[in-house]
């Protein structure tokens, strides 16, 4: 079997492939260890930004770092991409989420689950690392 090709992204790169999706992962710690939860998201300048309605979501944005990762995978030719964003979490004053709607790129995330979503979350990225495998496809404009 041949070797799959494996390229590290540049980070412009990254944050291309992140403004692209709406639904992505977030990492973080709970009582029982790492766990991650599929979550919708938008992306502000370097911050990526989800809607709760609160519970474990907000909770884990009182731990020191959180991680957020986004892929898209092609499983029958074995390639894609992943997308991994580090970083401390906070719950957004509502007053602070007019000026970021307007830094967001495709709009505000919109939660998929019934509820009242009106805790806003921010992860700043002070680490964010990417990389596409195989002969990816599909096309991305930076």
């Amino acid at each position: 079997m041949a070797q799959r090709k494996l390229e590290t992204l540049a980070e412009d790169e990254c944050f291309a492939l992140l403004a692209e999706g709406h639904v992505g992962r977030l990492v973080y710690q709970d009582e029982f260890g790492p766990v991650a939860i599929p979550v919708n998201y938008a992306i502000a300048q370097r911050s990526v930004i989800i809607r709760v309605e609160g519970g474990a979501k907000l909770a884990a944005m009182q731990q020191p770092r959180v991680a957020f990762e986004v892929d898209d995978l092609d499983q029958d030719q074995r390639s894609g991409w992943s997308v991994i964003v580090r970083g401390a979490g906070r719950e957004l004053p509502i007053e602070e989420v007019p000026a970021l709607l307007r830094h967001m790129d495709g709009g505000p995330p919109t939660p998929w689950a019934t509820g009242i979503h009106n805790t806003w979350l921010e992860i700043a990225a002070e680490m964010v690392t990417g990389r596409r495998f195989g002969d990816y496809q599909k096309a991305v404009i930076v």
